[in-house]
């Protein structure tokens, strides 16, 4: 394509499935959608590894934010913690600790830094200016354990994205895939065996395992450090970087009931410790030199600093980059591209700031391609190397005498990075590019934490009354207190969002089910089977789960329900619902209802079920965003039940009039308003009630005692008819089947099914996490119970 005029739209091919690779694909093919542009992403399919936990900056956030991605879904799914601040405690020195927040120290002074009139307010002695960081309303939020927002809305903070996350790695790639799918990336399972090149020299194809040819006109890798396209297949030099620690070791531990809204960092004669809470668990690294501290010691280290036992991970860490990251028409990203060592987090910012730098300097036509290269590759290079710069100042300024940190100052400082020291030293002050990763305000943190300051302050400002900059300073601290303490407790934030922490220091579970057997399972019968491929024709993300009924009648097995995002259905979700609704035989009247409301919802569910009187075909429509803001909002006492699902059920071979059952949230949150909600309802229910409520009831209890996460209630009505049921969606409580089995196995045998039966089962859905525990009285009078499981997306 860059050497002559091609009439097909131009071809990007990402080589690799992590983080890098499914950011990079969905982000250009969201910007380069209008100019046509085909992405096609080639990752091997994901091994299995230990959870690795990621602290992120504000360029992520504002990532999110710029690309109008729901947070509270985002943080669900990938386990997030807010992250306001680094704390560092004997890291410049022992027994002596300082905070690094994100966002400004209060606000520039005719348009300087604040740090400049708190320096001369503290060269002049006043014990009120404090420290710097102290104008910073981030570290006052983290240091008091509050978020970035209030309960009930949102804030200036979450506008500006000035905070960043604790995430987990393996759950971040599959959100970001999930995006990617839903925006049209095409994804081939693969992994990278060679490449073909035409005449010039330029790549053509990737050249897959197992002989499949993935064409493109410009590629990505994403490799990582195996760097397979720039490093393998183009010979692109490595030039190794230096860092006073070459390994990593991980430990997890469970979740702490006030999961901290900041990273903290720990110096240690060995090395160093970083702790990132998550949603599901406290992630603890240590990064150390092997050639001082051999790895069993440093396990030893790590473990008896959190004072608990656990599987360990060990990594080795490489510094450095390529002098090329742009050659030919490859683009090296993330670690293929160049590594940093991880202190601050720099990873994504790097990714981020290279996919900004692509935009910038794309081909457009056949001529300036090298001149738009050299271009880039110096900008990505001056990326990364202030993210390098700003890593080694955290060394440089130490007064540590361990010899880890005396092997870390001994190191030659980059000369850019000693000017910068130099400049700062004697004229009070720091110039660094606007688009620099770690910026102005940074360093005057970093300086001002290692009580390294300047021999006097900034002339212009040295010339101002004292006695104004001290009222004006105290005014500012004041405000940021204040707008402290305006902010939820984090928390307070994390248990709206995942449910609470366990009460006790129980060990993590890590689920040993096995996969569900997906589309699979629906086609064992004509009906099943039609569904299945009108799913997978759409070659889009979904999530799967089965469900078993329980009513006097006997039992229910065979059900299935496929759950799509609205985004998975294309640029007009309502044609493309209708189609498929179509094609299952849904009445005309009801598909083209459904297919007005998708427009404004979130979710479409799929559901095939064959009992005693047939097959039958659901489908839900689901506002899940909505419901989601008024479950972290305010209470709504006495408002109207808030409509969740809406839902039909028809026979395949179609039919005037589908079942119409409406899922209400009647605002009720905590197990105690649930059970007191259902002692209400169920006086309707009549002599058939008791059985389904005492169920519930004991799955509640259940939950408060066993769970992790947050019980959310539904009432089911039909439209018209007698049904009247509960739905208890418990996938936030990370709850076994298995854990659940003696009440539910209970539960069937009081509607009458044999033990046996029960037991068979049951048994086969052990190690499934538990979904929905749903019952009540049908519409043929009768109580029932059903019981959702295995959920898994694909």
């Amino acid at each position: 394509m860059f050497r002559s005029e091609r009439s097909a739209p131009p071809r990007l091919v990402v080589a690799g499935g992590g983080p890098a690779g499914w950011m990079a694909a969905f982000y250009l093919k969201r910007v380069l959608r209008r100019a046509g542009w085909s992405v096609t992403l080639v990752g091997a399919a994901p091994a299995a590894g230990p959870p690795v936990a990621l602290a992120t900056r504000p360029s992520f956030t504002r990532f999110l934010n710029g690309f109008d991605i729901d947070e509270a879904i985002f943080m669900r799914r990938c386990a997030a913690t807010y992250r306001l601040a680094s704390r560092y405690d004997d890291w410049f020195a022992e027994g002596e600790g300082h905070w690094h927040p994100f966002g400004a120290c209060g606000p520039r002074i005719a348009g300087r830094d604040l740090f400049h009139y708190w320096m001369k307010l503290r060269g002049a002695g006043a014990e009120e200016a404090g420290r710097y960081s102290d104008y910073a309303p981030q570290a006052l939020m983290a240091a008091a354990g509050r978020g970035p927002r209030s309960e009930a809305e949102r804030s200036s903070l979450t506008e500006s994205g000035e905070y960043g996350y604790h995430l987990d790695r393996t759950a971040l790639v599959r959100f970001l895939r999930d995006l990617a799918l839903a925006e049209g990336v095409r994804a081939v399972t693969g992994r990278v065996h060679g490449i073909e090149r035409d005449l010039y020299g330029d790549v053509t194809a990737l050249v897959l395992d197992e002989g499949q040819t993935v064409e493109g006109d410009l590629f990505l890798d994403c490799t990582g450090m195996a760097s397979q396209l720039i490093g393998t297949a183009l010979g692109e030099a490595w030039n190794a970087g230096s860092g006073p620690g070459d390994r990593l070791v991980r430990l997890s531990r469970p979740r702490s009931p006030e999961a901290p809204p900041f990273t903290a960092y720990r110096g240690r004669a060995e090395g160093w410790t970083a702790s990132l809470p998550l949603a599901d668990r406290t992630e603890h690294h240590f990064v150390y030199d092997s050639r001082t501290t051999p790895p069993d010691a440093a396990a030893e280290i790590l473990h008896r600093a959190f004072d608990g036992e656990g599987d360990l991970a060990h990594t080795e860490l490489r510094y450095g980059r390529r002098a090329v990251p742009w050659q030919r028409n490859v683009v090296a990203l993330g670690a293929a591209a160049g590594a940093v060592e991880p202190l601050v987090g720099f990873d994504l910012d790097l990714v981020l700031a290279g996919l900004e730098a692509i935009l910038a300097y794309l081909p457009r036509q056949a001529e300036g391609g090298d001149v738009l290269r050299r271009a880039y590759n110096a900008r990505a290079n001056r990326f990364h190397d202030d993210a390098a710069e700003a890593v080694a100042a955290h060394y440089v300024l130490g007064r540590r005498p361990d010899r880890f940190w005396a092997n870390a100052r001994a190191v030659t400082i980059p000369d850019r990075l000693a000017d910068r020291l130099d400049l700062y030293e004697l004229a009070g002050h720091v110039t660094v590019g606007e688009e620099a990763l770690f910026g102005e305000g940074d360093h005057y943190l970093l300086f001002s934490g290692a009580e390294f300051l300047p021999r006097r302050p900034f002339a212009p400002v040295d010339v101002a009354d004292g006695r104004e900059v001290a009222r004006l300073l105290a005014s500012i601290r004041a405000q940021s207190g204040r707008v402290a303490q305006a902010m939820a407790p984090h928390a307070r934030l994390i248990e709206a969002l995942h449910g609470p922490a366990p009460a006790a220091a129980a060990a993590i579970r890590v689920a040993a089910a096995e996969a569900p057997a997906g589309l699979a399972s629906l086609r064992g019968t004509p009906a099943g089977a039609r569904l299945a491929d009108l799913v997978a024709g759409l070659g889009q993300p979904f999530g799967y789960e089965r469900s078993v009924k329980a009513t006097p009648a006997g039992m229910q097995t065979e059900r299935f329900l496929v759950s799509l995002h609205r985004t998975s259905l294309g640029l007009a979700p309502g044609k493309t619902l209708g189609d498929l609704a179509a094609r299952l035989g849904m009445p005309e009247r009801a598909r083209a209802e459904a297919a007005d409301l998708i427009a404004d919802a979130d979710i479409l569910h799929l559901g095939y079920e064959d009992g005693p009187s047939g097959a039958l075909y659901k489908l839900y429509v689901e506002w899940s965003s909505r419901t989601d803001a008024a479950w972290s909002g305010a209470d709504e006492a006495g408002a109207e039940p808030m409509l969740v699902h809406r839902a039909y059920k028809w026979r395949p071979e179609g039919g005037p009039h589908p079942v119409v059952t409406l899922y209400h949230w009647p605002w009720v949150r905590g197990p105690e308003e649930i059970e007191a909600r259902l002692s209400r309802i169920a006086g309707a229910w009549g002599a058939a009630g008791p059985p389904v409520l005492d169920t519930a009831r004991a799955i509640l209890r259940l939950a408060r005692e066993r769970g992790r996460g947050a019980v959310h209630y539904l009432e089911a009505r039909e439209e018209p008819g007698q049904r009247l049921s509960y739905d208890l969606n418990l996938y936030a409580c990370g709850l076994s089947v298995a854990e659940a089995e003696p009440l539910l196995g209970q539960a069937f045998v009081d509607l009458g099914i044999p033990p046996q039966a029960a037991a068979a089962v049951l048994v086969e859905r052990l190690q499934e996490t538990l979904g929905h525990v749903a019952g009540g009285v049908g519409r043929d009078g009768h109580p029932f119970l059903t019981v959702y499981s295995g959920k898994a997306g694909a």
